[in-house]
């Protein structure tokens, strides 16, 4: 008999054991997940900022239109970190971080950030890591990113790992009085 109470109890021991390193790993994993969505977050705000920035300088500059008018359109190809000249009423690509003067910004995963403009505003993108059926291999003209400009292969619509963070309209108000 106390030959199969020693046996249980082990049994029970090592099953305490494995639950709490089990338990230690989740939260590990919580932890560095938590991490790296405010690391995220951090770089969105200095984007949104940016592209609220200069969309008012510019409109303060030409004197005409809305502050949301003066939005530049996204990065779609080389050179990189450089708006498109010109851009449809809903446009997606990678933020210019060049014609916002700003370094290449990058979220937790890596990523270069992403930008969408369209009439309603503006979000940037943290992308994250790439999921199942994204690729992301480096073409020419993206050396300083790497990857592409398909946007598919780094954005969801529904379910998957990016963030974004909406350019607050507040942010696109139209200045009180231009420098």
């Amino acid at each position: 008999m106390k030959r199969r109470q020693r046996g249980a109890v082990g049994l029970l021991l090592m099953l305490l054991v494995v639950l709490t390193l089990g338990g230690a790993l989740l939260v590990s994993t919580l932890g560095a997940a938590s991490s790296h969505a405010a690391m995220s977050a951090e770089t969105l705000a200095v984007a949104a900022a940016a592209l609220a920035g200069h969309a008012r300088a510019q409109r303060c500059t030409q004197g005409t239109g809305t502050v949301a008018d003066h939005l530049p359109c996204p990065n779609t190809g080389a050179p990189e970190g450089v708006a498109a000249p010109s851009c449809g009423a809903t446009a997606i690509g990678r933020l210019p971080w060049k014609t916002l003067g700003l370094a290449p910004l990058r979220d937790a995963a890596g990523e270069c950030l992403w930008y969408e403009r369209s009439a309603a505003g503006a979000r940037v993108i943290a992308p994250g890591v790439a999921l199942a059926g994204q690729t992301r291999a480096t073409v020419a003209g993206a050396a300083i990113c790497g990857g592409h400009y398909n946007a598919a292969d780094y954005l969801e619509l529904s379910g998957g790992n990016d963030t974004s963070l909406p350019v607050p309209a507040s942010a696109l108000a139209l200045p009180a009085g231009c420098p």
